[in-house]
C-alpha cells in the first residue's frame, strides 16, 4: 500500500491508473499507523456495477465511496462541489454537472487570482470548532485539485438565470440542495451522520442561492456578497 495525507488524515491505499495518477500529489512518507485504510476488488466492483465501464473507472468511484464513507468517522464529508481559495478562506460553488460551477469558478481564478482547491468532490471536515476544506484525489475529469485544508468561507448553490443575483439562504431552505448534491448512502447509519453534519455545517456557515448566466458579471456579484459574508 502506498499513504498519503488528505484532509489532515493519514490514509493508506493500493491504487492504479487514474487514481493513483490523481493520488500522486498527496502521497507522503509518515510513520505511524494509518487513520484510514482503503482496498477494494476492482473486478467485483465493475461486475456489481457494469455502468463504469472499465476497471479504472471501478476503482476510481469504488475508493471514492469507501473514502466518503470513512470521512464520517472524522467528522467530514464530501460536497459535489468546486472549491476555491481566496485571501485565506476556502469558497464553494455547488449544483448538478453541466450547470456551470466549473466554469464559474474558473472566473474567479481568472478576475480575482482564486486557487482550484478541487473542482469535484471536496472534502468539509469540522476540526477544532472551524469547518475545513481540503483537496482530494477525487477530482473529476479534469483532475483540478491541490493537496491542501483552507477555512471555509461561503457556500454558494449555483442555478442559471436570466440575471445575476445572490442571496443567503436559511439552513432549512438549503437542507435539501445540499443532501441533493453529498454522497447518497443506504446505510441508515452513514445518512444520519452525514445528515448531522449538513445541519451543523448549515448552521454555522454562510449559505448563498446564486443566479447567474454564467458571464464575468456573475462572478463579480458572488464575489461581493461571499467575500463580505458572515454568518
Amino acid at each position: 500500500m502506498a499513504r498519503y495525507r488528505i484532509a489532515d488524515l493519514i490514509v493508506d491505499m493500493t491504487l492504479s491508473g487514474r487514481t493513483k495518477q490523481q493520488a500522486m500529489p498527496y502521497l507522503t512518507e509518515e510513520a505511524g499507523e494509518a487513520d484510514i485504510s482503503l482496498s477494494c476488488d476492482c473486478r467485483q466492483v465493475l461486475s456489481q456495477h457494469p455502468q463504469f465501464g472499465d476497471l479504472d473507472t471501478a476503482e476510481y468511484m469504488a475508493t471514492g465511496s469507501l473514502f466518503a464513507v470513512e470521512m464520517l468517522r472524522f467528522d467530514g464529508f464530501q460536497l459535489h462541489a468546486s472549491a476555491v481559495m481566496l485571501g485565506g478562506k476556502a469558497y464553494l460553488f455547488s449544483a448538478p454537472s453541466g450547470t456551470g460551477k466549473s466554469t464559474h469558478t474558473e472566473k474567479w481564478c481568472r478576475l480575482f487570482g482564486a486557487q482550484i482547491i478541487n473542482d469535484d468532490k471536496p472534502v468539509l471536515r469540522r476540526v477544532g470548532g472551524v469547518w475545513m476544506v481540503y483537496g482530494t484525489p477525487w477530482s473529476g475529469k479534469n483532475d483540478l485539485s491541490c493537496p491542501v485544508g483552507v477555512p471555509l468561507g461561503g457556500v454558494a448553490f449555483l442555478t442559471r438565470g436570466e440575471i445575476n443575483e445572490i442571496f443567503p439562504i436559511t439552513p432549512m431552505k438549503a437542507v435539501p440542495v445540499i443532501l441533493r448534491e453529498c454522497m447518497q448512502f443506504s446505510h441508515k447509519g452513514c445518512a444520519g451522520r452525514q445528515l448531522e453534519l449538513v445541519d451543523l455545517l448549515l448552521r454555522e456557515t454562510p449559505i448563498w442561492q446564486l443566479y447567474c448566466r454564467n458571464d464575468d458579471q456573475a462572478a463579480m456579484v458572488s464575489y461581493e456578497a461571499m467575500k463580505n459574508g458572515s454568518k
